[in-house]
C-alpha cells in the first residue's frame, strides 16, 4: 500500500467552490484502479491549505494508471481550477519498525 499526501493551496476566495467540487473529486478518485481511500483535511494554521490523503494499492496505480485514465484527467482538471499550488509526496504504507 502507498499513501499519497498532496498539499493543496487553494486560490484566494476559492474555498467554497473547492469544497463544493470535492465530492466529485473524491468520487473520481475512489472509482480509480487501486484507490482504497480518500480523505481531505483542512490546515489549522493556514486557511488556504488542505491535505488530500489518498491510499493506493501500488505506486504505479497512482503515477502511471491514474493520470492516463478518464478519472485522472477529471481530477486534474478540478484541482487546476481551484489550487494555486500542489505538492505531492508518497509514503510506504508499512510503518517503520513493523513487518509487511
Amino acid at each position: 500500500m502507498i499513501i499519497e499526501h498532496a498539499t493543496l493551496t487553494i486560490r484566494p476566495d476559492g474555498h467554497e467552490a473547492f469544497l463544493a467540487a470535492f465530492p466529485q473529486v473524491q468520487a473520481h478518485l475512489l472509482a480509480s484502479q487501486g484507490c482504497r481511500s480518500v480523505d481531505l483535511y483542512p490546515s489549522v494554521d493556514r486557511e488556504a491549505v488542505y491535505l488530500l490523503r489518498v491510499t493506493w494499492d501500488t505506486l504505479e496505480d497512482h503515477t502511471e494508471v491514474f493520470p492516463a485514465s478518464e478519472h485522472g484527467r477529471a481530477v486534474l482538471a478540478e484541482l487546476q481550477n481551484h489550487a494555486q499550488a500542489l505538492d505531492i509526496i508518497h509514503f510506504d504504507g508499512v510503518p517503520v519498525g513493523t513487518s509487511a
